[in-house]
């Protein structure tokens, strides 16, 4: 059981997400910012459940409320020989309140941790934590409207990537990838177009345009070879972004192949200052998380089957149950 302090408050931790990447990473023992010897360690940060008791010191959270990323053991801990993994895959879990005067100093943790609107169901308020953290990256693109695009990838990212440029009113929106199954899923969120990746990508975007090329390439995959067929596939002037890529990786600008002048840009998500929004965007049906959703497991004992089918490409985005809805 964790340990609450004045400032935190206690969670019964109803559902945890399964993230492709950090978890992943994580148990295959290469996550950049989790130490080599910090296991065995709880894996989750996109938990949510319910409030069932409050610190005194606490005011930005109260008894029923339900709330995101409550973690067993606050990351950057260890406690009776087990490590912090962000710690929410468990039964309970802390939030802590860094609002009132003398609390904790904000860390990357607390400052994302949000109550939930109630019309959120519990799937979707653990959906909402990651397509927050796309959608508030897409906004930073700017408008998009009448634009076409070309996505870089077909997991999870690439998938909110569609759903986003459809809002923004993106005239084409062209997902490039190597698995049918995963082209299907950018389909169902929104692509106009998919394209199958390898050495005639370029050209199919190129007939997709009439020529001209793509405003913009959005980079949702992290390899070399994505990014240099993705900065093939721009008009002259066009714009790269890139999403994301795995810790201590590097691009290398492949000048000679890009059809002209291009801009690249490098921005982040900032998930904690939208997650109201996105929440907004959820329930007025703009942003569909049962269309990026494919896996629903049931009990802690399930993690272990989830992980292995992850890793076998067959989960797009799934959520682990763990306590009463």
């Amino acid at each position: 059981m964790p340990e609450p302090g004045p400032f935190d408050a206690l969670v019964k931790i109803e559902a945890c997400g399964l993230c492709g990447t950090t978890d992943r990473h994580i148990v295959e023992g290469h996550m950049a910012h989790h130490p080599a010897d910090w296991y065995p360690a709880i894996l989750g940060h996109e938990a949510v459940g319910r409030v069932i008791q409050v610190g005194d010191k606490v005011r930005k959270f109260h008894v029923g409320d339900r709330v995101t990323r409550p973690t067993a053991l606050w990351p950057g801990t260890h406690r009776d020989g087990l490590y912090s993994g962000w710690g929410g895959f468990a039964e309970y879990g802390l939030v802590r309140d860094i609002t009132p005067p003398g609390a904790p100093e904000l860390d990357f943790h607390s400052s994302r941790q949000h109550v939930v609107p109630p019309s959120l169901s519990v799937e979707d308020a653990v959906a909402a934590i990651s397509l927050a953290e796309v959608a508030s990256w897409m906004e930073k693109l700017g408008d998009l409207r009448g634009a076409s695009l070309v996505i870089g990838g077909t997991g999870f990212a690439a998938c909110v990537m569609c759903q986003c440029a459809k809002h923004k009113g993106a005239k084409q929106i062209i997902v490039v990838g190597r698995n049918p199954r995963k082209l299907e899923w950018a389909q169902g969120n929104g692509a106009t177009h998919t394209v199958e990746f390898n050495e005639s990508a370029k050209s199919v975007v190129r007939e997709i345009t009439s020529s001209k090329g793509a405003d913009w390439f959005l980079d949702a995959a992290g390899h070399q070879a994505v990014f240099e067929v993705g900065l093939g596939c721009l008009r002259p002037g066009g714009r790269a972004a890139i999403y994301g890529a795995p810790d201590g990786f590097s691009y290398t600008l492949p000048l000679g192949s890009v059809g002209g002048d291009f801009e690249v840009k490098m921005c982040f998500p900032a998930d904690d200052t939208f997650f109201d929004e996105t929440c907004s965007r959820m329930a007025g049906g703009v942003l569909d998380a049962s269309q990026i959703r494919t896996h629903v497991w049931h009990g802690l004992d399930a993690l272990a089957g989830a992980l292995e089918e992850q890793a076998a490409g067959f989960v797009l985005k799934g959520v682990l149950i763990i306590g009463e809805k």
